[in-house]
């Protein structure tokens, strides 16, 4: 318990200190605390459902080159007295990530009292690592990869191009247990089976929740979106609901909110990327008595095999 109550202290008087030399105007602007650092990566990766699902390889660099399994070994029955042929992975054409930079903006009053300091870092904190999560996860489901801004920096798993087969369509009618069934399938019979991960919206996944009770399931659906883990229903290992898959109108002239869900295998799906290294910067608006502070990191992202990505879309999302 000592020990528990030490840490505490410690980081209070880490975050009371680093808040001090934020909102004084002393330009030594000191090094952002361990302390501080570790509390916005911990947030960054724990709100991060992408973090969870994928694989982020560590980049000492800017660009990091990944490799994905294209072949496994090979089983012989060689007659006696011959050798086999060579037996080994093979791994495809390496992917190359490059990563790019992620600028976090947050404002803090320089009137706060001395006693707020400590709640507004901590409160500043969170914001930031929240967002550095929002980003990735945006870029990794939804992204367009059209540079435009944060969250298109990248192409999302659902502006992937998986062949015909790992696509369905449902036109606005609710997701239910089949589709998910239908996708599990497809991507099994492909060779991707054990790992398998769906991300929804919540407004999809209510429709789900209602199937599975209309199936007699309720406890089993109380379970699955409270654990995030139903891999005895589905054969899927978990479920990430997540607004980061947002809603749209269904066409112009029709204005019913669909949204798309995903199943896909992560080991082959995509890869990431991360440097985990951040830079915070201040900078000061006189006239306004604010302090403005910038979080800075780099990330990557590039999807691997299309043909380990089921895509679901315009799925009823209201």
């Amino acid at each position: 318990m000592s020990g528990t109550i030490l840490d505490r202290e410690t980081v209070q008087r880490s975050y009371l200190e680093f808040g001090k030399a934020l909102l004084s105007s002393d330009t030594n602007f000191p090094e952002i605390p361990p302390e501080v650092l570790r509390s916005i990566i911990d947030i960054f990766i724990e709100e991060s459902v992408a973090q969870k699902a994928f694989s982020f390889k560590t980049m000492s660099s800017d660009t990091l080159r990944a490799y994905v399994k294209a072949e496994t070994v090979e089983v012989y029955a060689p007659s006696e007295g011959s050798a086999p042929p060579e037996s080994k992975l093979v791994f495809g054409t390496p992917i190359e990530l490059v990563a790019r930079e992620v600028r976090v903006l947050s404002k803090i009053s320089d009137a706060a009292s001395e006693e707020a300091v400590i709640d507004l870092v901590a409160e500043t904190v969170r914001d930031v690592g929240r967002k550095m999560a929002e980003t990735i996860d945006r870029n990794v489901l939804t992204g367009d990869g059209s540079g435009s801004d944060a969250y298109n920096l990248f192409t999302g798993l659902t502006n992937s191009s998986p062949p015909n087969e790992n696509r369905k369509d449902l036109a606005k009618s609710p997701l239910n247990t089949d589709h998910i069934l239908e996708a599990v399938s497809t991507l099994e019979e492909k060779g991707y089976r054990d790992r398998l991960v769906l991300f929804l919206h919540p407004r999809a996944a209510y429709h789900l929740r209602k199937d599975l009770a209309s199936k007699g399931l309720e406890g089993v659906s109380t379970d699955v979106f409270k654990t995030g883990r139903f891999n005895e229903l589905f054969g899927l290992e978990a479920i990430h609901l997540t607004t980061s898959i947002g809603k749209r109108s269904y066409s112009q002239s029709d204005q019913t909110k669909v949204s798309d869900a995903v199943v896909c295998y992560p080991e082959a799906a995509g890869v990431g990327g991360l440097r985990r290294r951040l830079t915070v910067e201040k900078d000061r608006d006189i006239e306004r008595g604010l302090t403005i502070i910038a979080a800075s990191t780099k990330f990557a992202w590039k999807v691997a095999k299309p043909d380990a990505i089921y895509l679901i879309r315009n799925a009823l999302a209201q």
